[in-house]
């Protein structure tokens, strides 16, 4: 009791001094009391708010439009294309499995099934059917032979390599081209790409994708980020004819993050930084044979339109189109040509830290400061009113 009534009577807390006073009536007492623990409700529900909030709403979106300093990476583009040439077929057919045109039945049964690799899709596995149980077929890579039906892989332009996607053996300048490669033995020559060079708002950035009078036949062309891999469900996706021409404009969003909100925890943040990839994919994993692509094909509605349930990336850009013009050239020898100018916008969002330790430290002071009236050397003096109490306790009892 000694210790209460001298933390109440010497501390700068407002209304504890009213308590311990003998000459106070008690209803008077009963009155500071009751507002005192009022006060201490009140203060400890706004601080335990506020705290909250610096655990799990420390972040905004602000508009920021200093565009004349921000630079940006051009779109990537994925280009695909079915077309495969006779003489590649009979190459392929009589280098696996030594059979030529004379053999017209084994001849027609291999040709199907190149031209069943060549096309292959995440959404037509099914037509693996009919090799699920060829013996012959077992012991080829699928990978292999969907490269060398390619061959040989030229990219449209120096900023494309080739790369492995869920629509077969494609040319792209996303940035991970490299974990993409189609090759079992990736060298300098055959996975390196050249960078293609920044843009800034003022810009006039255009990108192309020229197909040669081969390729040409029919070709399609996904556009996405260049720090992401091509989906097929894209939504910017052109399909160029023999001849066409294709014009277009895209627009430009994107949300940057700033180096604050880079420390937060992730659960406070509420978002991915490109560093945090989640170890779900695996990288160089073995070639299915004809019967596991068939196997993908009856389990496909489990397998790809399974949701995830990730967390967005803090940061991201995304592209819309505003025009799309086509043309058809009379010209026999021009080549199919897609050319892309990109709109970059003059104000952006970006992410950052609201409410920091800063913020919480001035917002808990104020709360206890509006209901108790006390400050950060209040609690001090509370501390040295125990540590007094228990250092006369110690010393009273070593020295009676």
């Amino acid at each position: 009791m000694d210790l209460l009534r001298t933390c109440a009577r010497e501390s700068s807390i407002h209304g504890l001094a009213h308590l311990v006073r003998s000459e106070q009536h008690w209803l008077e007492k009963a009155f500071w009391l009751t507002m005192l623990t009022i006060s201490v409700v009140c203060s400890v529900s706004i601080c335990n708010m506020h705290w909250e909030r610096f655990q799990y709403n420390a972040t905004v979106l602000n508009v920021e439009t200093d565009y004349l300093s921000w630079e940006f990476r051009p779109p990537a583009a994925t280009v695909c294309s079915e077309h495969v040439s006779d003489e590649r077929l009979n190459q392929l057919i009589e280098r696996y499995w030594q059979v030529n045109s004379s053999d017209s039945s084994a001849y027609e049964h291999y040709r199907r099934f190149l031209l069943t690799v060549n096309r292959a899709r995440y959404n037509n596995l099914s037509a693996f059917q009919p090799f699920v149980n060829d013996s012959t077929l077992a012991t080829v890579s699928v990978t292999d032979l969907a490269r060398e039906l390619k061959s040989p892989l030229t990219p449209p332009w120096k900023t494309f390599a080739p790369v492995l996607t869920e629509v077969g053996v494609c040319y792209s300048s996303t940035m991970f081209y490299a974990f993409q490669s189609p090759f079992s033995n990736r060298t300098e020559a055959n996975y390196t790409k050249a960078r293609s060079p920044d843009c800034f708002t003022l810009d006039v950035c255009r990108t192309m994708v020229a197909m040669g009078n081969v390729d040409s036949v029919q070709t399609d062309v996904y556009i996405h980020i260049e720090q992401d891999v091509m989906t097929p469900d894209s939504s910017i996706h052109y399909r160029l004819g023999e001849h066409d021409i294709i014009s277009s404009s895209l627009s430009v969003e994107q949300v940057v993050t700033s180096k604050a909100l880079k420390q937060l925890s992730r659960r406070r943040r509420k978002c991915r930084l490109p560093s945090e990839g989640l170890p779900y994919f695996g990288v160089r994993k073995t070639s299915c044979t004809p019967a596991g692509l068939y196997c993908l094909a009856q389990h496909f509605k489990g397998w790809y339109n399974t949701n995830c349930t990730c967390q967005p990336l803090c940061e991201s850009v995304s592209f819309k189109q505003v025009m799309v013009k086509k043309t058809v050239t009379v010209l026999e020898q021009a080549n199919s040509k897609l050319e892309t100018q990109i709109i970059y916008p003059r104000m952006r969002m970006k992410r950052d830290v609201l409410f920091d330790i800063s913020n919480l430290i001035v917002s808990l002071g104020g709360g206890a400061a509006l209901f108790l009236g006390c400050s950060f050397i209040s609690f001090v003096e509370l501390i040295f009113f125990v540590l007094e109490y228990v250092t006369q306790k110690v010393y009273r009892y070593y020295h009676p």
